[in-house]
């Protein structure tokens, strides 16, 4: 995570992500990229927005760019810059609303996460505790799931946090115990982790769909963050649907980490 990406529309959200955002940036000593994408650019109130953003007390221990793009395709020219920039991950503010227009919120977050080629943390709230303690890696645990898991695994080292691997059971999508299981003991196998990385939980859940299962767990168990794979399209190879994971983004009032396939 040498360089992190955060748009901007100078909202209360967009300045949890860059409140967050510097903190994984200095504590990896990485780079931010502050993306804003105006309609229109110039302007008093455009420079005075960037100047406020100077102040910040977060930034003043981070290396960080500020870059204003002109557009209107608010996904697509977050994309093209990620990809100029050459950066690792996208830290974006979500308030939850859809249909929103051009604002980076609601259906925006969701198009970057469905669009984009990089792994998108979305940052619900301002984070009161900056470090993350545990994360929920839920899933099928088929092999094509283990190179989402590879970016669990390098999130969980760098905050040293409890990884809990979880299947959730629906009337639609019912696996006994003994196969989850055995699917979950491949994987910890693949990964090492009995040897190299203990700090993990096993967990078989029931509810009314994925994503249910996935929020009520995450408040049982007092959850930080939420690690999900998403492929844009494609639906082949995941156990939640690319609505489930969009829905996750809405609904969960945690950090939640879409990640590529």
């Amino acid at each position: 995570m040498n360089k992190i990406l955060v748009p901007t529309d100078f909202s209360e959200h967009s300045n949890y992500a860059m409140e967050y955002a510097s903190f994984i940036a200095n504590e990896k000593g990485g780079k931010l990229i502050i993306l804003h994408i105006a309609k229109e650019l110039g302007g008093a109130d455009l420079d005075k927005k960037i100047e406020e953003i100077k102040n910040y007390s977060f930034l003043s221990k981070v290396e960080y760019e500020i870059i204003i793009e002109e557009g209107h395709h608010v996904s697509t020219m977050i994309n093209k810059v990620g990809i100029d920039q050459g950066i690792d991950l996208i830290v974006m503010g979500s308030n939850g609303i859809s249909n929103v227009g051009e604002m980076l919120l609601g259906s925006n977050t969701e198009n970057v996460i469905r669009k984009s080629r990089f792994n998108v943390l979305t940052i619900k709230h301002k984070m009161l505790d900056l470090n993350i303690e545990s994360i929920l890696f839920p899933s099928n645990f088929a092999p094509e799931t283990y190179s989402i898991f590879e970016t669990v695994m390098e999130f969980a080292k760098f905050f040293d946090a409890k990884i809990h691997l979880l299947r959730v059971n629906t009337s639609n999508h019912f696996e006994d115990t003994a196969s989850v299981n055995e699917k979950m003991d491949m994987l910890i196998k693949h990964f090492n982790l009995d040897t190299e990385y203990k700090n993990y939980k096993k967990a078989i859940y029931d509810d009314k769909n994925e994503e249910l299962g996935i929020i009520n767990y995450s408040i049982d168990n007092s959850l930080d963050m939420i690690a999900i794979g998403s492929h844009g399209k494609s639906v082949l190879h995941k156990l939640i649907h690319e609505s489930t994971s969009q829905n996750l983004v809405r609904d969960s009032f945690r950090p939640v980490l879409t990640i590529r396939f």
